[in-house]
Formats: C-alpha cells, sequence, structure tokens
C-alpha cells in the first residue's frame, strides 16, 4: 500500500475522529470517567468515614469495641493509643480509628457515639478490598452495640483536588470561573446499574475537591461508592 495514501486519510480522518472523542467526552459520562482513569487523575483518593450510633447506654461499650478490634485485628495490628473516658483513639493496620461519645453533656447528651476514620489513603486497586473491610467492621459493630439509630458518611478526595465529578459537571464553564460548588444527584443519572434495576435512589453529593455519600446503612454505601469509583 502506497504510504502516502496512508497518511492522506490518516490526515483526513484526524478531525473526525477528535470531534467524537470531544462529543463523546462532554456528552457520555462512562466515556468521560474511563478516559480520565486513563490518565491517572483518580487512582489515588483519600477517604475519610463517619458513622453515629445512638445507643441506650455508654455502660461497657468501649469494651465491647476493643473487644471486636482485638479479635478482628489481632494484638500485633491493634494498639490503643489514646485512652480518655469518652474518647479513645485505635490504630487498626490500615485504619486510625477515633472514637468518641456525648454522655458526658447531661441533658444536652444525644446518647451518641462517634466513629470517625480520617486520611485514609486507597488506591482504586485496592477500594474494593478497604470497602468490604470497613463493611464488615461496621456491620459486627452494629450486631454486638445494637445502636437505636445509625448514619453513616464518606467523603472520598481525589489526588492534586482533581475531582472528576466536578470536572464533568463544571467543564463548560471552566473551574477558574467558580469558586464553590455543590449538587445533589442520584448515582445512576451518571452510572446505571448493570444487573436490574434500582429500587432506591442512592445519592452522590459533589463538592469542587470531593464526593460525599450519606446513608443509613454502609452495605448501601458500599454499594453506591463501589458505582461511583468503580462502575461496579
Amino acid at each position: 500500500m502506497d504510504p502516502f495514501k496512508v497518511v492522506k486519510y490518516v490526515l483526513m480522518y484526524i478531525p473526525a475522529l477528535l470531534g467524537i472523542h470531544t462529543w463523546l467526552y462532554a456528552k457520555n459520562p462512562k466515556y468521560y470517567f474511563f478516559f480520565v482513569r486513563l490518565l491517572s487523575k483518580w487512582r489515588d483518593t483519600t477517604w475519610s468515614i463517619n458513622a453515629d450510633y445512638q445507643i441506650e447506654s455508654i455502660q461497657g461499650v468501649y469494651v465491647k469495641i476493643e473487644t471486636i478490634l482485638k479479635n478482628k485485628y489481632h494484638n500485633e495490628r491493634y494498639k490503643r493509643t489514646v485512652n480518655m473516658a469518652n474518647k479513645k483513639l485505635y490504630e487498626c493496620g490500615i485504619l486510625n480509628i477515633l472514637i468518641q461519645d456525648d454522655f458526658d453533656t447531661g441533658d444536652f447528651s444525644s446518647h451518641k457515639i462517634f466513629i470517625r476514620i480520617a486520611q485514609l489513603n486507597v488506591t482504586l486497586n485496592r477500594a474494593e478490598e478497604v470497602l468490604r473491610e470497613l463493611r464488615e467492621l461496621f456491620n459486627e459493630l452494629e450486631r454486638e452495640l445494637k445502636p437505636i439509630q445509625h448514619s453513616y458518611n464518606m467523603d472520598v478526595h481525589f489526588k492534586l483536588g482533581k475531582n472528576p465529578f466536578y470536572g464533568l459537571m463544571v467543564q463548560r464553564l471552566g473551574k477558574a470561573n467558580v469558586s464553590h460548588f455543590e449538587c445533589v444527584f442520584p448515582i445512576s443519572a451518571l452510572i446505571p446499574k448493570n444487573n436490574g434495576n434500582d429500587r432506591n435512589q442512592h445519592y452522590l453529593r459533589i463538592f469542587k475537591e470531593k464526593l460525599s455519600i450519606n446513608e443509613r446503612s454502609f452495605d448501601i454505601l458500599e454499594e453506591t461508592a463501589k458505582r461511583a469509583l468503580l462502575f461496579k
């Protein structure tokens, strides 16, 4: 084949291919996320997880929690680094778990314990494994503590502040023109469920620097996070 003809055809089709790419990048969320993941914009993420448990009594709660952590992480991976009456900090494998309660505030007490796991660095290759570890931990805590009510929050920060969800929303405006951004929408609006239909709408909250998920069940939070980060 004549190499000049090959070059000619390539040059002819490049504008069309670039046009298709630009249209898909702007209009097709799945193509957009595939492309930004290909460019390594969100392989490294930092998570913070918060859980609130409303319980009847604080009596024996920390003993139950420590028993769960020791059994799950064993003594070589378990360490209590802060031990105050209503505030404890545990190092458990890759997790730094801060637990505190407000039972010492008298009439102002909400009868809650607060669990915070902050600055959890997770690559997307390990995201599913870490989510499973967190689900197993929180499910065990729920079974043992039997909270009256519970809620979970997960914030995902992206490396260098490059939030691809934010980028998708404001690419037409230009990031330099946006000083504050917040948007709430069902995950199905961007990433349809692969198998079956959504019986419940699971929502993402998008900010300029992060995405946030709030749910009553960590199982649902895990499902939403997997769909947002891994398209599963």
